[in-house]
């Protein structure tokens, strides 16, 4: 059996996929996409990460695909549909990942609230103006959360230690008797004083956060996006933070990767990382162990952890 693997993984992860099949690996291929290609013509299961795109072209030259296994949670980068139409299994890692991005997300809410960023520049400059750094406290602030799923809940208890009170907006809860807001989207940009944004990309929550919407956001709100790039109008984002209309930004995902003219932004409050949500050895490691773990169940005829 044919394991094509497109994307770097742990060395253990690797290891156990030698367990299952012969491993071909083009991760670190200078021509990835022509190796992809090539290789993906005999393989019978992809094991990709986020830099891999598995489109209907792709997908239609592997003629002895099985399973397509994503070592993460998103699988926008997949052609789901179409391969599932094909008799193709897909599979991902949803809880692998959850604690890295949620500790993400709560050091970009920290680091634009005190200005960590530009005060760090400006120290590394040689220069000691404290007055341009003037930040907010979170205590007593409300935080809300787009999307109340398993990163949304847990941002949310955390910030709840800052003394902060949590509001949330996600169609798919109806009945809620806990102590945070459910509230429809625009009342939760309006009255939220940090927005922390944790949706899937769909077709539903694409451009989700729009020019629209972002214009309802109260005055020195912070804005943090570490789910996916497409659902927030970014240029119109940082429009707002030129104008001094809100407080700060942190992203982690943009509607393009990597983001172009991101050096002209250096004197603005944006903290921007590279899509290192999940980039930590412990959550690299689980995602790929639940990866093996997810193939093998699909060999031995398990389904339940197909999407």
């Amino acid at each position: 059996m044919k394991i094509l693997i497109c994307d770097t993984l742990n060395e253990k992860v690797l290891k156990e996929l030698q367990t299952i099949g012969e491993c071909i690996d083009i991760s670190s291929s200078q021509n990835k996409h022509e190796d992809l290609e090539t290789n993906i013509e005999d393989a019978e299961i992809a094991v990709i990460r986020s830099a891999t795109h598995l489109d209907k072209a792709i997908i239609d030259k592997g003629k002895s695909l099985k399973i397509i296994a994503r070592c993460g949670v998103g699988v926008d980068n997949i052609d789901v549909d179409y391969a599932k139409s094909q008799n193709i299994f897909v599979t991902n890692s949803p809880s692998a990942n959850l604690l890295s991005v949620v500790e993400l997300t709560v050091s970009l809410i920290i680091s634009a609230a005190r200005k960590i960023n530009l005060s760090d520049a400006h120290v590394k400059e040689s220069k000691w103006n404290r007055k341009e750094f003037v930040g907010i406290e979170l205590h007593g602030k409300q935080v809300g959360i787009i999307g109340f799923g398993k990163a949304g809940k847990l941002v949310s208890e955390i910030m709840k230690s800052f003394g902060m009170s949590i509001a949330f907006y996600d169609p798919y809860i109806k009945d809620w008797n806990g102590t945070e807001k459910n509230l429809e989207l625009d009342e939760l940009l309006k009255t939220s004083d940090v927005v922390s944004i944790h949706v899937i990309k769909t077709k539903e929550t694409e451009n989700l956060i729009s020019k629209q919407k972002l214009d309802l956001l109260k005055e020195n709100a912070i804005v943090v996006n570490t789910s996916r790039g497409g659902v927030l109008d970014e240029d119109y984002l940082i429009e707002l933070l030129k104008s001094k209309k809100i407080f700060g930004i942190g992203l982690d995902v943009y509607s393009e990767e990597p983001p172009k003219n991101m050096d002209t932004l250096k004197d603005l409050n944006i903290i921007s990382t590279p899509h290192i949500g999940a980039s930590t050895g412990e959550a690299q490691l689980k995602a790929g162990l639940d990866t093996v773990e997810n193939i093998k169940k699909i060999l031995a005829g398990d389904t339940t952890v197909v999407i």
